[in-house]
């Protein structure tokens, strides 16, 4: 469903599984610097977010909560 989907992934995966699997199969796309944060993270929108849209690498945002801040709606509705 990931990989013919049209629009972005959003993964609830408690055990890891999903993530792991998404870092085997784009650990060429993934920077190791710029490609893996949390939202909490003190430069997510400058460093993180902005990169990775620019550059179009994959970004996986690790440990969100129980709501996805609203900056990401623009791009989770793709």
């Amino acid at each position: 469903m990931v990989t013919n989907s049209s629009r972005y992934g959003l993964f609830i995966d408690p055990q890891t599984q999903g993530a792991n699997w998404i870092k085997k199969k784009y650990e060429e796309q993934l920077d190791p610097v710029r490609s893996i944060t949390t939202l909490s993270h003190p430069k997510f929108k400058d460093m993180f977010l902005k990169f990775c849209m620019e550059e179009g690498k994959t970004l996986i945002i690790e440990n969100i909560e129980n709501e996805v801040d609203p900056m990401l709606d623009p791009v989770l509705e793709k």
